[in-house]
């Protein structure tokens, strides 16, 4: 599964590469709309994004409140960061961050499966409104006549391939028994794949484990409102979002909403496939390269997008290093 994901990072990554190269001779300009930039609407980005932060913490703060276990929310703000960080420093398909947060949240009380759990369901609640934020933006630009044929046919198939994508996962994972024999069937051949390749493989009964691990914790959560989850979720994704747009302000360039959205959902498809976490050199090249095809100015679109990714992604990785060493010299 990591050898045929790095395969598609490479091969997205060539393409990427390959469009954004017409940017290249933008890279000067760039560099000088920095020295023109208006820096409080940057200072006004990492406030927004801070907050965005703030939302994805609650998101897990309340998720983990039915189990046993006892955490505070600005011990949940100070895990997040860290385990951003670690994920960057020990390249491991995320499996780092996930082995840092149950380590955390073990001396609080929370067991692994019930850290894994919890993680799995803040990314499905951020997928879900991550979906959806994106959609608005694709409908908002057919709405009002602003994409051109070609454009309208690309998007078209990707929000296909999508709702596609989403509609399997959804049967599958509403019976337990279905998504025990899909996983096991994937399990399996990837056992055949890992065996070739001496790598580790999965034995049936961690799996089964697992899958029953996940579905009684949602039995468990049942009892609990939905509605927060989605508030912080969608807060969460719609502030980094405006973070991205207040970028772009500070560059004198007011984006149109719905370019704003669908170039986000286009990012975020486009930094799902990297084999690095964050999209780490794909999401950095391809959200240029989507907001120049949008109809931004090149220079404008290469600048948005580094001081975007120096706020949501480097800043918060760094912060994340700073907590990693506080929270681990506490006993």
């Amino acid at each position: 599964m990591i050898w045929l994901k790095r395969v598609i990072t490479l091969v997205a990554f060539s393409v990427v590469l390959y469009l954004f190269w017409p940017l290249i001779g933008e890279l000067r300009q760039a560099a000088s709309l920095f020295l023109h930039a208006k820096w409080g609407w940057l200072v006004a980005a990492v406030m927004i994004q801070l907050i965005s932060y703030g939302c994805l913490a609650e998101l897990n703060f309340l998720l983990l409140q039915p189990f046993k276990g006892k955490i505070n929310f600005w011990r949940m703000v100070a895990i997040l960061p860290a385990m951003a960080f670690i994920e960057v420093a020990i390249p491991s398909a995320g499996a780092s961050g996930v082995v840092l947060r149950a380590r955390f949240l073990g001396r609080v009380g929370y067991t692994p499966e019930v850290s894994t759990f919890t993680l799995a369901l803040e990314t499905i609640y951020l997928s879900a409104a991550m979906v959806v934020v994106s959609f608005s933006g694709f409908a908002y630009l057919l709405r009002n006549g602003e994409l051109g044929p070609k454009q309208t046919a690309s998007l078209a198939l990707a929000a296909l391939l999508i709702m596609a994508s989403a509609a399997v996962a959804l049967w599958v994972g509403w019976k337990r028994e279905r998504a025990l024999t899909a996983t096991l069937t994937l399990s399996n051949l990837w056992n055949r794949l890992a065996s070739k390749l001496h790598l580790k493989t999965n034995s049936p009964e961690e799996i089964t484990a697992r899958v029953d691990g996940f579905y009684d914790g949602v039995a468990h959560l049942r009892r609990t409102a939905q509605w927060p989850f989605l508030v912080f979720a969608f807060s969460r994704v719609i502030l980094d979002v405006t973070s991205l747009g207040v970028c772009f302000i500070a560059f004198s360039y007011a984006i149109f909403p719905g370019v704003l959205l669908t170039g986000y959902g286009l990012m975020l498809a486009l930094s799902g496939l990297g084999a690095l976490p964050g999209g780490l050199g794909l999401a950095d090249a391809s959200l240029a390269v989507i907001f120049a095809r949008l109809g931004a100015p090149g220079a404008v679109a290469v600048a948005a997008a580094l001081a975007y990714r120096l706020v949501a992604f480097w800043l918060l990785r760094f912060i994340g290093f700073i907590n990693w060493q506080v929270l681990e010299a506490r006993p």
